[in-house]
Protein backbone atom coordinates (compact mmCIF):
# COMPACT_ATOMS: atom_id res chain seq x y z
CA UNK A 1 0.00 0.00 0.00
CA UNK A 2 1.45 3.44 -0.62
CA UNK A 3 0.94 6.15 1.24
CA UNK A 4 2.21 8.92 -1.68
CA UNK A 5 -1.49 9.56 -2.81
CA UNK A 6 -3.00 9.40 1.24
CA UNK A 7 -3.69 12.46 2.72
CA UNK A 8 -1.05 13.87 4.85
CA UNK A 9 -1.21 14.69 8.04
CA UNK A 10 -0.69 18.28 9.28
CA UNK A 11 0.93 18.58 13.04
CA UNK A 12 -1.62 19.62 15.25
CA UNK A 13 -0.31 22.95 16.29
CA UNK A 14 1.38 23.35 19.83
CA UNK A 15 -0.63 24.82 22.42
CA UNK A 16 0.40 28.93 22.93
CA UNK A 17 3.03 28.32 25.90
CA UNK A 18 5.40 31.19 27.30
CA UNK A 19 9.09 30.44 26.19
CA UNK A 20 10.94 28.58 29.06
CA UNK A 21 12.92 30.66 31.63
CA UNK A 22 15.96 30.96 31.40
CA UNK A 23 18.22 30.78 34.34
CA UNK A 24 20.09 33.98 35.62
CA UNK A 25 23.74 34.04 34.50
CA UNK A 26 25.59 33.75 37.40
CA UNK A 27 28.90 36.43 38.12
CA UNK A 28 32.22 34.37 38.60
CA UNK A 29 34.07 35.50 41.79
CA UNK A 30 37.34 37.23 40.96
CA UNK A 31 40.64 34.35 41.99
CA UNK A 32 41.77 36.02 45.35
CA UNK A 33 37.82 34.84 46.56
CA UNK A 34 37.90 31.67 44.62
CA UNK A 35 37.69 28.50 46.31
CA UNK A 36 40.44 27.23 48.09
CA UNK A 37 40.60 23.92 45.84
CA UNK A 38 41.21 25.93 42.65
CA UNK A 39 43.77 28.44 43.99
CA UNK A 40 47.28 27.78 42.86
CA UNK A 41 49.86 26.96 45.49
CA UNK A 42 51.85 30.36 46.04
CA UNK A 43 54.59 31.13 48.58
CA UNK A 44 54.90 35.06 49.26
CA UNK A 45 53.71 35.23 45.39
CA UNK A 46 55.58 32.90 43.39
CA UNK A 47 53.64 30.16 42.41
CA UNK A 48 55.83 27.32 44.45
CA UNK A 49 56.58 25.35 40.79
CA UNK A 50 58.95 28.07 40.16
CA UNK A 51 61.13 27.22 43.55
CA UNK A 52 60.54 23.51 43.47
CA UNK A 53 61.65 22.35 40.01
CA UNK A 54 64.62 23.98 40.03
CA UNK A 55 65.07 22.79 43.75
CA UNK A 56 65.06 19.12 42.41
CA UNK A 57 67.00 19.63 39.30
CA UNK A 58 69.62 21.07 41.35
CA UNK A 59 69.20 18.36 43.74
CA UNK A 60 69.36 15.75 40.83
CA UNK A 61 72.46 17.37 39.29
CA UNK A 62 74.39 17.01 43.02
CA UNK A 63 74.13 13.29 43.10
CA UNK A 64 74.76 12.54 39.50
CA UNK A 65 78.41 14.60 40.42
CA UNK A 66 78.70 12.44 43.47
CA UNK A 67 78.24 9.14 41.29
CA UNK A 68 80.75 10.48 39.07
CA UNK A 69 83.12 11.50 41.59
CA UNK A 70 82.91 7.97 43.31
CA UNK A 71 83.71 6.65 40.24
CA UNK A 72 86.40 8.70 39.49
CA UNK A 73 88.08 8.17 42.75
CA UNK A 74 87.31 3.83 42.02
CA UNK A 75 89.26 4.37 39.06
CA UNK A 76 91.97 5.94 40.56
CA UNK A 77 92.13 3.56 43.30
CA UNK A 78 92.26 0.44 41.18
CA UNK A 79 94.84 1.94 38.67
CA UNK A 80 96.93 2.75 41.72
CA UNK A 81 96.42 -0.92 42.92
CA UNK A 82 97.78 -2.17 39.71
CA UNK A 83 100.36 0.05 39.77
CA UNK A 84 101.41 -1.44 43.49
CA UNK A 85 100.97 -4.68 41.74
CA UNK A 86 102.97 -4.18 39.01
CA UNK A 87 106.19 -2.99 41.71
CA UNK A 88 106.00 -5.40 43.62
CA UNK A 89 106.50 -8.23 41.28
CA UNK A 90 109.49 -6.24 39.95
CA UNK A 91 110.53 -5.82 43.61
CA UNK A 92 110.32 -9.96 43.57
CA UNK A 93 112.26 -10.18 40.53
CA UNK A 94 114.81 -8.11 41.54
CA UNK A 95 115.71 -9.58 44.82
CA UNK A 96 115.99 -12.94 42.74
CA UNK A 97 118.11 -11.49 40.39
CA UNK A 98 120.22 -10.00 43.70
CA UNK A 99 120.34 -13.51 45.21
CA UNK A 100 121.53 -15.15 42.28
CA UNK A 101 123.96 -12.54 41.76
CA UNK A 102 125.50 -13.17 45.28
CA UNK A 103 125.69 -16.69 44.44
CA UNK A 104 127.73 -15.85 41.53
CA UNK A 105 129.92 -13.49 43.51
CA UNK A 106 130.83 -15.83 46.29
CA UNK A 107 131.65 -18.63 43.33
CA UNK A 108 133.86 -16.72 41.49
CA UNK A 109 135.36 -15.58 44.78
CA UNK A 110 135.92 -18.86 45.86
CA UNK A 111 137.08 -20.06 42.20
CA UNK A 112 139.61 -17.41 41.25
CA UNK A 113 140.67 -16.02 44.71
CA UNK A 114 140.65 -19.43 46.93
CA UNK A 115 137.95 -17.65 49.21
CA UNK A 116 136.27 -19.81 51.37
CA UNK A 117 132.98 -18.86 52.99
CA UNK A 118 133.70 -18.40 57.05
CA UNK A 119 131.94 -21.41 58.90
CA UNK A 120 128.19 -19.30 60.32
CA UNK A 121 128.15 -20.85 63.63
CA UNK A 122 127.62 -17.72 65.61
CA UNK A 123 129.28 -14.01 66.43
CA UNK A 124 132.79 -13.45 67.65
CA UNK A 125 133.48 -10.09 68.98
CA UNK A 126 136.82 -8.26 69.26
CA UNK A 127 137.99 -6.91 72.69
CA UNK A 128 140.20 -4.02 72.71
CA UNK A 129 143.33 -4.49 75.12
CA UNK A 130 143.59 -1.82 77.82
CA UNK A 131 146.86 -0.03 76.72
CA UNK A 132 145.90 0.20 73.21
CA UNK A 133 143.26 2.55 73.97
CA UNK A 134 143.21 6.18 72.86
CA UNK A 135 142.14 9.37 74.51
CA UNK A 136 140.44 12.12 72.50
CA UNK A 137 143.07 14.77 71.14
CA UNK A 138 146.16 11.94 71.65
CA UNK A 139 148.36 10.31 68.87
CA UNK A 140 147.36 6.20 68.33
CA UNK A 141 150.63 3.90 68.82
CA UNK A 142 152.32 2.61 66.54
CA UNK A 143 154.76 -0.75 67.23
Amino acid sequence: MSTRGATARVAAPAPHHAPPVRPKPRLVPPPATRSRRFQRVQLQGVRLAWVVIPFIAILLGGVVWVNVARLNLTTQTGHTVDMYDQVQADVLILRSKLAQKDGQVVDQAATRLGMVQAPGTGLTYVTVPKDARVTPGQAPRTR
